[in-house]
């Protein structure tokens, strides 16, 4: 027990972070302190974690700096696999710490030495590095300068907005000019709630989000006096209609072969009401059984129904009679895969190269056991580097082992086990 606890807490709340300082921070017990000591423990604790966080740059940086990192006979660096990898991170998650990172040491030393003292947290940093990322570096330093000024005394909010005043003002673009960079920043995202619904985020030019709109009232709109929905909920009923109304346009692109659909896995007890085991929603995750019973059933075919053993079906080894996967050995991997088998990768099996992991020249089998889904970048990873997949067994596990020798496992995500196969026969 440390004596003074309050007198240390306030103490290491002003002063700069230093190593031997996690220390003395670990043995202060909350409990030990009054109100006024934990609110500076808790000042000291991030200021601390700012330190470690600049520290963390300038490895960061120097594993993008690293020369080994760039493919031999080519410019693509794989640093983001090994950062993704290690930290557990997606792939754009890891390039975007990369790039601020890089941002930081080599453009705005000032603003990692607030950060090295614990002035700024990492969030303050990270958000001038990224507004900084397409000006030059006289432009850059202009920003940083007039962003500073009171940045350690601002809130994370407070701080953005200076940002944006001093990239207006510093490099005064053109609202065309704006326009277009933005429009390269749109995107859809799904973000999956644990109650069974989903958040849909959409960056979208202003003509475009009010053309959806239109249609959505417009849809919304054709109700009767029995319709006990909200008008918020018609809405969004209706822009669901929209999509699966796009789906079943035989004009839309297949994708390994088959018409878009959406994949729903459900195990056969389930779908026999024996248990109530969640099923799995590709894109989502996991659902309640009532739900996946009731797409399991849907015969409009948006959604393509793969029930656990042990309905397996039966999938033949094909050796070296054919390189292309036929179209239900593609089925099987594609269902058993999920997503890409690169680590941390989402991207849906359905959208991914089929590739053979030994490769078919020189003598790998076009089987299931060899066959997996590597997306476009992760494909030419394992082509270009000596990152190199291990299958570990049968239900797509695959161990990774970097050019640093780490290993690395992915398996895709868990679904539901059919209950009714553990059961004894009925005589």
């Amino acid at each position: 027990m440390l004596e003074h606890p309050d007198e240390i807490a306030a103490e290491l709340a002003q002063s700069r972070p230093a190593p031997h300082d996690a220390v003395t921070l670990s043995l202060l017990d909350p409990a030990a302190l009054s109100a006024a000591g934990r609110v500076d423990l808790l000042v000291a604790l991030e200021r601390q974690a700012a330190w470690i966080a600049a520290v963390q740059q300038r490895v960061l940086a120097s594993v993008a700096a690293d020369p080994a990192a760039v493919a031999k006979g080519s410019d693509r660096s794989w640093a983001r696999e090994d950062v993704a990898c290690a930290l557990r991170l997606s792939g754009m998650t890891a390039q975007r710490r990369l790039t601020v990172a890089a941002t930081l040491t080599e453009r705005l030393r000032a603003t990692l030495a607030l950060l090295d003292r614990g002035q700024i947290s990492y969030l303050h940093a990270a958000n001038l590095a990224e507004a900084v990322f397409g000006l030059d570096a006289k432009a850059a330093g202009k920003v940083e300068e007039r962003a500073l000024r009171r940045a350690p005394e601002q809130t994370l909010a407070e701080f953005r907005r200076t940002v944006r005043r001093a990239v207006a003002s510093v490099a005064a673009a053109t609202v065309e000019e704006q326009r277009a960079e933005a429009m390269t920043q749109r995107r859809v995202c799904l973000t999956p709630r644990d109650d069974g619904m989903t958040e849909l985020w959409v960056l979208l030019p202003a003509e475009g989000a009010v053309a959806i709109k239109t249609a959505i009232d417009a849809l919304a709109s054709v109700t009767s006096g029995d319709d006990p929905r909200s008008p918020d909920q018609r809405r969004a009923d209706a822009l669901v209609d929209l999509g699966v109304a796009a789906l079943h346009d035989p004009l839309l692109p297949r994708a390994q072969g088959m018409r878009p659909s959406i994949q729903v896995t459900v195990a056969l007890s389930t779908l026999l009401g024996v248990d109530e085991q969640p099923g799995e929603l590709g894109g989502h995750g996991p659902i309640p059984a009532t739900l996946a019973r009731r797409l399991a059933a849907d015969e409009s075919g948006t959604w393509r129904r793969l029930v656990t053993d042990p309905v397996t079906g039966q999938l033949l080894d094909y050796g070296q009679d054919t390189y292309r996967p036929p179209k239900d050995l593609a089925d099987h991997v594609i269902a058993r895969d999920q997503v890409c088998t690169f680590v941390g990768c989402t991207r849906p099996a359905c959208r991914c190269d089929l590739d053979h992991r030994i490769p078919y020249s020189k003598g790998g089998s076009t089987n299931r056991e060899n066959i997996g889904s590597l997306c476009k970048r992760h494909h030419i990873c394992k082509h270009d580097t000596d990152w190199t997949p291990h299958r570990d067994n049968d239900d797509g596990t695959t161990t990774w082992i970097s050019p640093t020798k780490h290993a690395y496992r992915s398996r895709p995500p868990d679904l539901p086990k059919d209950t009714t196969a553990d059961e004894p026969p009925p005589f």
